[in-house]
């Protein structure tokens, strides 16, 4: 929805927000495509370490993508996206490989990439973007019995949800390419943290401790740099972090009780999930800890990036300002007909971070001063008091929360609908406080075990004064082909 970042005059920007009540008189608290995420089954945290190689041998899995993706721009949008256009047309040729080789009876190494090719109606063929994300390389060493010690970069994931994930404390800026709005796919192919993790599993269940250092973001190394090939390790290892988990069942009911410790500040999380017969599981999912509202940790993150003393604004800006205990919670189930192969989710989304009405409609009212005061001295301004604002809806994407303190989640999956070959995935997320929703509607064919077409079809309907109404596109059409080898 929005990757355009704040330019090197945020410090005007920054200003002319607070000015112009870029957070109001109410409070200063509280989405590559647009908004997706999710899995195709109650994925509970991680208890036990992941299984080596079937027959104790190696696993490869390679595939080549090609998708291409026609947008429909809203023809008058609220706020325009700051010196952004949405393309007609765009397209992402992709070639993913994934390893897991056994070195040795106790030693594995894993290793997964991804290289992508970007073009839109802009680019000059052949020419483009090429991005190389090596999501995750690692090696992992049984210790002893039970106990399993994780070097390298890794994608570390937690939670019970599918929607949202509060309890999953490293998926910070962990999305370098959104090649779909479905969380389940960006839950996998995110980067992962350069860590060290160690998992024992105990007799009650599992113990996972982490480890994940600080990397500086000198420039011109390839650990940090912006280049197609570097590692962009200063965004998955911004700070230094530090993670225990206690993972148990009993009974019908799992469990994972959660402390995280990021740059000093402690967090909290815990998971349920419970069956009720064959076909329903509940669960829930929190965390909690001391911090900003997103409306300003999305302004002192850019202010970080660029140079620039962001507190000094986030301060000045009157209402919520403060650093405090706030909670994000999810409360769903799933409903599973297994006969069908068909399963639905149902989430309940909170997010005490997040924006409220009152945030909302100074929100749309900073953006929209610029047409109730005609100053044409005043536009370089306006431009980047939009940038600010949409910083901040693109600092809750990068983040995997909800940009809105209240969300309602759906998703059915149907696999072999109606005929073996094709597979269906609907999802729609809602805004319960101004009844805007996105929706999105996925279906698979495969041709036969190896190629597969694909079509996903994407509408973001609401008042323009609203979360999804506002976007600047109204629906997307993106068709393409996977082939696995």
């Amino acid at each position: 929805m929005v990757s355009k970042r704040i330019s090197s005059a945020l410090q005007r920007g920054l200003i002319a927000a607070a000015v112009l009540g870029l957070c109001g008189q109410s409070g200063f608290a509280g989405q590559d495509e647009d908004l997706d995420l999710i899995p195709d089954s109650v994925s509970s945290a991680q208890t036990a370490p992941p299984a080596a190689p079937a027959g104790g041998g190696n696993s490869f899995k390679f595939f080549i993508e090609d998708e291409a993706q026609a947008n429909s721009p809203r023809s008058h949008p609220l706020i325009p996206l700051p010196d952004k256009y949405v393309p007609a047309w765009s397209n992402r040729f992709t070639l993913y490989g994934r390893m897991d080789i056994r070195l040795s009876p106790a030693l594995n190494l894993t290793v997964a990439d991804r290289f992508n090719h970007l073009s839109d109606r802009y680019s000059d063929f052949p020419s483009g973007v090429v991005q190389n994300d090596l999501s995750e390389a690692y090696l992992s060493w049984n210790i002893c019995r039970e106990n399993y010690l994780d070097v390298g970069r890794i994608n570390l994931k937690s939670g019970a949800a599918i929607g949202f994930n509060p309890a999953d404390f490293f998926r910070k800026n962990s999305v370098s390419l959104r090649t779909s709005e479905d969380p389940v796919v960006l839950r996998e192919n995110r980067l992962g943290t350069v860590m060290a993790r160690v998992q024992s599993i105990l007799p009650f269940g599992a113990l996972t401790l982490a480890a994940a250092p600080e990397i500086s973001d000198k420039p011109g190394r390839l650990i940090t740099d912006k280049s197609s090939f570097a590692l962009a390790l200063d965004r998955t290892n911004a700070y230094p972090r530090y993670l225990g988990k206690i993972s148990s069942s009993y009974k019908g009911i799992s469990s994972d009780l959660l402390y995280y410790n990021e740059n000093s500040d402690s967090f909290f999380g815990a998971n349920v999930s419970r069956s009720a017969g064959e076909k329903l599981v509940f669960y829930c999912e929190w965390s909690g800890g001391r911090r900003y509202s997103l409306t300003t940790d999305a302004l002192l993150y850019d202010a970080k990036l660029y140079g620039v003393d962001g507190s000094r604004y986030a301060y000045a800006v009157p209402g919520d300002s403060r650093k405090r205990f706030r909670n994000q919670a999810v409360a769903g189930f799933s409903y599973t007909e297994s006969a069908r192969k068909r399963s639905t989710f149902v989430e309940y989304h909170y997010n005490e971070a997040g924006m409220t009405r009152a945030d909302w409609k100074n929100w749309y009212y900073a953006g929209y001063i610029e047409r109730l005061i005609t100053f044409p001295e005043l536009a370089p301004v306006y431009a980047l008091v939009n940038t600010a604002l949409w910083s901040i809806r693109d600092y809750a994407q990068r983040s995997m929360e909800p940009v809105t303190r209240q969300q309602i989640f759906i998703r059915n999956q149907w696999q072999e609908a109606f005929t073996k070959r094709l597979d269906l995935a609907d999802l729609l997320q809602v805004n319960p406080l101004d009844r805007s929703f996105f929706a999105q509607s996925s279906a698979k064919y495969n041709l036969n075990d190896n190629l597969s077409l694909n079509l996903t079809l994407y509408f973001y309907a609401g008042a323009q004064r609203s979360e999804y109404g506002s976007v600047n596109k109204w629906n997307a059409i993106k068709t393409g082909l996977t082939y696995l080898f």
